[in-house]
């Protein structure tokens, strides 16, 4: 058959196609339009909850538009040609793409809970927001898999038998793999640590800020950049500290004076703890002990120990800072000094004969 004989018979056929294929096409631009918009205006407004509706239905309505298109364009071709394998399988063909459509749909509906959770006033840990999103994507992918495979007539009691046995099996292959997903689920409920906080690893030797808890590892930045990925059954069985959550940063310090200054010690003891009690930055329901502690080696020790009232590192620094520099003033203030080591040498002196009588025991060579 010549071009032109083909072009003639299958004319009306061509044209219904590129009618469906325009029509479509106008639908895809006006949809991608508006919704663009849309989205525009409700993010000006500072709408989220809007803005992630409109964003989570944006493509899956567009792929709609596409699936409808196929759907008609390949319906009009079997008309035409009867084919039997397009019969048999363009409605499986369409309810599955219908059902990937909802899927996709679902999958991008799931990020909007946090925000319907804020928008009436509730807060929502980052931690319980991402579990119940990833058990709530788990479930999707499980139900509209089992849609698909019913859909292209598959035995569902035959997958799940089947799935029992292979999960028994893969269960024995995986029990690293399991044990990181319990030790997963364990941080998001008991949250021994979240997200952006800093956390120590004792028997680990690791410290640093976590990035992000998944499934199988959490992910910790260390101070020097460096990325450690800490498997999640790690935290059943290690010692996990949090050095945000304290509740205050100790100050443990120990000022050395000098033995001389001794009887000026019950002036400059006085003087501290009332700076110590009055200090600001100073947690004053925590403990506070300002003590002649020690005959060291060198110096009598006095011993600082309070708590900073703020937990940020730099800011409890400031204030240990001000601490030491205001006990050395009171020190010099009552005429004390502080100490510093000394090392004393005794020379012993020897007789002026000794010299010539040892060297007369020697023997001659």
């Amino acid at each position: 058959m010549s071009l032109a004989k083909w072009f003639y018979s299958y004319q009306a056929l061509l044209t219904q196609i590129a009618v469906i294929v325009l029509i479509h096409a106008f639908l895809i631009v006006v949809v991608r339009l508006v919704g663009l918009r849309l989205i525009k205006k409700v993010a000006e407004r500072a709408q989220p909850l809007r803005e992630a509706l409109y964003r989570a239905m944006h493509s899956p309505v567009i792929a709609w538009i596409v699936l409808s298109a196929v759907f008609l364009v390949v319906r009009r071709i079997n008309e035409q040609i009867h084919a039997s394998v397009l019969s048999r399988g363009l409605d499986p063909a369409l309810q599955v793409g219908i059902l990937l459509v909802m899927a996709w749909a679902c999958w991008n509906l799931v990020t909007i809970y946090p925000l319907i959770r804020r928008r009436h006033g509730h807060d929502v840990n980052p931690l319980i927001a991402d579990l119940a999103e990833k058990f709530a994507r788990f479930l999707l992918v499980m139900l509209f898999g089992l849609m698909i495979l019913h859909t292209l007539n598959f035995s569902i009691a035959s997958l799940l038998t089947f799935g029992g046995v292979a999960g028994i099996a893969l269960g024995f292959a995986a029990q690293g793999v399991v044990s990181n997903v319990f030790g997963a689920m364990v941080v998001y409920m008991d949250q021994p640590f979240k997200v952006g906080e800093w956390i120590v690893l004792p028997e680990l030797n690791i410290s640093g800020t976590v990035e992000h808890i998944g499934w199988r590892s959490t992910k910790v930045r260390a101070f020097d950049t460096r990325p450690y990925y800490v498997p999640n059954n790690i935290f059943n069985t290690n010692v996990v500290q949090t050095p945000q959550r304290m509740r205050a940063r100790r100050i443990d310090q120990t000022v050395p004076v000098r033995y001389s200054d001794a009887d000026r010690l019950p002036v400059i003891l006085k003087e501290l703890r009332t700076f110590i009690h009055n200090h600001p930055g100073i947690d004053h329901n925590q403990s506070e002990m300002i003590y002649f502690t020690n005959y060291g080696p060198h110096s009598l020790d006095i011993l600082i120990y309070c708590f900073v009232a703020s937990v940020q590192w730099g800011e409890s620094l400031a204030v240990q800072e001000d601490v030491l520099l205001n006990a050395a003033r009171i020190i010099r203030r009552n005429g004390g000094e502080l100490a510093l080591p000394i090392t004393r040498v005794q020379m012993l002196t020897m007789p002026p004969d000794a010299g010539s009588a040892s060297e007369a025991a020697l023997p001659v060579g």
